[in-house]
């Protein structure tokens, strides 16, 4: 089993329903031992990761081969988000081996038309400057909520999202970093999905969506 190592910098958009974790086992899924670090304070973007010393630290000297930026969704600021996030590249992953890796989160639900559109430029923008990927979530729960009948993947607070929608975020993840262009086959009693509640129908179907749109937001122009 091939090992990678990823590092994991965020809010609670990261570590609600312990999202990594299930990342972590739809890569053991895929035959790759994915050893996870997590750096995340709840209301948090990356200009307040910047001035944390532990961010420094982590970049620089725990030998990630992938490091997942997080954006944020409630009162995301594009300018501050752009700036930390580069700043974050140049000064430290750009001194390592580790691949950027940019997670795009949702729109607050309801707001999709006024809300999504930043948050994924602003993400597509970021991959570009780092020479990283886009993990495109925000995309991909879009698309999956135009399905019918449509799973529940919002919370009641319109903002962080259910176990499914956490596995659908870590679904993203697991294809930018993986480049797969064919979706993980999903069987009956697998893990994560059977034990998050999530029938195979669905989980395939959000693999199927989730491969394909990081596929689309990851071709070179």
């Amino acid at each position: 089993m091939s090992k990678i190592k990823i590092l994991f910098i965020g809010n609670s958009h990261t570590y609600y329903n312990d999202m990594p974790e299930i990342a972590k086992d739809i890569f053991a899924a895929a035959g790759m031992d994915a050893e996870i670090t997590m750096l995340t304070q709840g209301g948090k973007c990356l200009d307040w990761h910047y001035e944390q010393k532990q961010t420094r630290f982590n970049i620089l000297y725990g030998g990630y081969d992938y490091i997942v930026l997080q954006s944020k969704a409630s009162n995301f600021d594009r300018e501050a988000y752009l700036d930390s996030g580069k700043k974050i590249y140049d000064e430290w992953i750009s001194q390592t081996n580790a691949t950027p890796i940019l997670y795009m989160v949702w729109s607050n639900k309801g707001k999709k038309k006024e809300e999504q559109p930043a948050l994924t430029e602003a993400n597509v923008e970021l991959a570009r400057y780092t020479k990283g990927r886009v993990a495109p979530a925000g995309e991909v729960l879009q698309t999956v909520l135009r399905r019918r009948p449509a799973p529940e993947l919002y919370r009641e607070d319109g903002n962080h999202v259910t176990p499914t929608g956490s596995y659908l975020a870590a679904a993203s993840i697991f294809y930018a970093i993986t480049e797969r262009r064919r979706a993980l086959r999903v069987n009956e009693g697998d893990e994560p999905h059977t034990r998050l509640g999530i029938d195979e129908k669905t989980a395939a179907a959000i693999h199927t969506i989730a491969c394909r749109t990081t596929i689309a937001f990851n071709e070179k122009e």
